[in-house]
């Protein structure tokens, strides 16, 4: 008998926290249907309640698209959590498409001898586990276009899988936030109209490949506001590249309120926002003095010698003259110069960073510095004028001064866009190596270049 009130002690602690466990769930559906609810009413979609067997589901089309966004239990042996799955349908690309990232199950996939094309992108092959029945025409759908919208959609979803029709994304959890919903699906949405649309994908292709080549095409008339969302990413991205951060930053502003939880527009239209000065504080005055009753001491006959007070310069020295701080260097003293391209590139695009905050890296501590780097010729041109580098003839050298391993993307080169004077390149050969002088002005972080202006050559043994 003495064993019967314990017993009944554990089998009420066993109640309770059953019945802790089925509030707490009831409550991440309740809190999953409120979510699921407001993103289907911003999108004109519709909603299905969540249930404990089953949670809640938006259904509909976005931007002309089939999409469908639900939340379920994935059982994996004797355990289940909840993930959600967002999925956006476009036409199928007809060769029986299938990516994935290239970590994780993919990197497992490889390794036991699964098909993995290469299309000739070295960061996007290193990126992605490619698959395709029809291996040839792979290199015509994955342009540079897409692969940049598909690189740049992983960075912020690195659960993302792309098939023939479909992208998916399969995230752990229950999704609370109505504009992580939102944001989610108009993302995919647009990279699921640079997917169908083939004159949409060359007019993106074109620019990515301006942009490899060191040039920024900048057309803010492709930023309208009936443009793709990766569309006008691209333009905005280029235009603070070239320095123009006042558009930039509009354009910024109004993806921000339609993706509102959209880490990289969010981190851009931050990045981009016009710094408001603050008015400087009034000028307070000070309240006169008091008026006392008293005669005016001009007419008051004081009979007080005033001493004149003489220092002794002995016994009372005056007081010390505090010296200007020391500068950290004299004028003359020689300026540092970075002369480790490859120290700075792993700073840089080392780590997995969005590209605003690469590009507030490169602020931070290595904007306007000195360097002397030694890299490959690429490849170079004469232009009249240029973007960053502005008006005036240059030789425009694209010299390739860093490979990196990336968590992310696998193997990564970066690259410096280099102003020479006229004619100092002209005639080297690509993969002549090149030892240069100048002074950083740039940095386009998507494509990872690093632009040099003022640049001189340096003679070559």
């Amino acid at each position: 008998m003495d064993g019967v009130p314990f017993v009944a002690i554990f089998g009420l602690l066993g109640l309770a926290i059953a019945t802790f466990f089925i509030v707490a769930a009831k409550r991440q559906i309740a809190a999953a249907n409120a979510a699921f609810e407001t993103a289907a009413d911003t999108l004109g979609m519709e909603f299905e309640a969540g249930t404990m067997s089953g949670g809640p589901t938006i259904a509909g089309t976005i931007d002309g698209f089939t999409a469908r966004v639900h939340n379920y239990t994935k059982k994996s042996g004797k355990s289940s959590s909840r993930h959600t799955r967002y999925t956006v349908e476009f036409p199928p690309l007809g060769i029986g498409l299938q990516l994935m990232r290239q970590r994780g199950i993919g990197r497992l996939f490889k390794v036991l001898g699964t098909q993995d094309l290469e299309i000739g992108n070295p960061e996007f092959d290193e990126a992605f586990i490619v698959q395709a029945a029809d291996t040839r025409a792979v290199r015509e759908v994955l342009t540079p276009g897409r692969t940049m919208v598909l690189n740049r959609l992983l960075s912020v979803h690195p659960n993302l899988v792309v098939l023939d029709d479909r992208l998916v994304i399969d995230r752990p959890g229950t999704v609370t936030d109505p504009q992580d919903l939102v944001s989610t699906l108009r993302r995919l949405a647009s990279a699921a109209e640079v997917l169908a649309d083939a004159a949409l994908d060359r007019e993106m292709t074109e620019a990515v490949e301006r942009r490899i080549d060191g040039s920024v095409p900048v057309d803010p008339a492709a930023a309208h506001p009936d443009a793709g969302v990766d569309v006008r990413i691209a333009v905005a991205e280029e235009l603070s590249t070239a320095g123009i951060d006042g558009l930039a930053g509009k354009i910024f502003a109004a993806l921000a309120a339609e993706l509102p939880a959209d880490p990289e527009i969010v981190g851009w239209a931050d990045r981009t926002r016009p710094v408001v000065e603050e008015p400087p504080p009034p000028d307070v005055k000070e309240p006169p003095p008091p008026v006392f009753d008293r005669p005016d001491p001009e007419f008051v006959d004081l009979d007080v010698t005033v001493p004149v007070y003489t220092p002794d310069l002995e016994t009372d020295p005056a007081p010390p003259v505090e010296s200007p701080t020391a500068p950290d260097r004299s004028p003359d003293a020689p300026e540092t110069v970075d002369d480790d391209p490859v120290a700075m590139a792993t700073d840089l695009f080392g780590v997995n960073r969005l590209s605003f905050q690469t590009a507030a890296r490169y602020d931070e501590d290595f904007a306007g510095r000195a360097v002397r780097w030694t890299g490959k010729l690429r490849r170079s041109r004469t232009v009249d004028e240029d973007r960053v580098f502005g008006p005036g003839m240059i030789d425009k050298a694209v010299i390739d001064i860093a490979t990196l391993e990336n968590d992310l993307f696998g193997n990564t080169v970066v690259s410096a866009v280099v102003a020479f004077p006229p004619g100092t390149v002209e005639g080297f050969p690509p993969g002549t190596d090149i030892t240069f002088r100048g002074r950083l002005v740039g940095i386009d972080a998507l494509v990872r270049n690093l632009f040099v202006g003022d640049a001189t050559l340096e003679p070559r043994p």
